[in-house]
C-alpha cells in the first residue's frame, strides 16, 4: 500500500512541477495588477505634490511675517522656514521614490 501512495505522490509532484513551470513562463501581467500599480504611483505623486504645496504655503506665510516691519518677534517665523524646507524636501523625495519605482518596474517588464 505504501508503494501506491508513493507513486501517487510522485505523480502529484510531477504535475505541480509542470504547473509551476508554466506559471513562471508567463511574462504578462494582469491588467488588474497594472491598474492598481498605476493608482498607487499616482497616489504617491499626489501626496508628494500636496506636501510640496503645504511647505510652499507655510514658506509664504513665514516670509510675510518676517517682511512685516511691525512684527517684533520673527523667531518663530525663522524657525518655521526650516520646517518649510523639510516639507518641500520630503515631498520631492516621495516623488523621486515613486519615479524610481516606476523606472524599476519598467526595467523588469522590458
Amino acid at each position: 500500500m505504501d508503494n501506491g501512495k508513493t507513486s501517487q505522490k510522485a505523480i502529484a509532484d510531477n504535475l505541480l512541477t509542470k504547473a509551476y513551470a508554466r506559471a513562471a513562463d508567463n511574462l504578462y501581467m494582469s491588467p488588474i495588477g497594472s491598474t492598481s500599480l498605476s493608482v498607487s504611483l499616482q497616489s504617491a505623486q499626489n501626496s508628494g505634490l500636496a506636501t510640496i504645496s503645504a511647505g510652499s504655503q507655510q514658506l509664504n506665510q513665514d516670509a510675510q511675517q518676517i517682511a512685516n516691519p511691525g512684527n517684533p518677534n520673527v523667531t518663530n517665523a525663522l524657525l518655521d522656514l526650516s520646517q518649510s524646507r523639510l516639507l518641500v524636501q520630503a515631498g520631492a523625495d516621495v516623488i523621486g521614490a515613486s519615479n524610481q519605482m516606476l523606472g524599476t518596474l519598467l526595467d523588469v517588464a522590458a
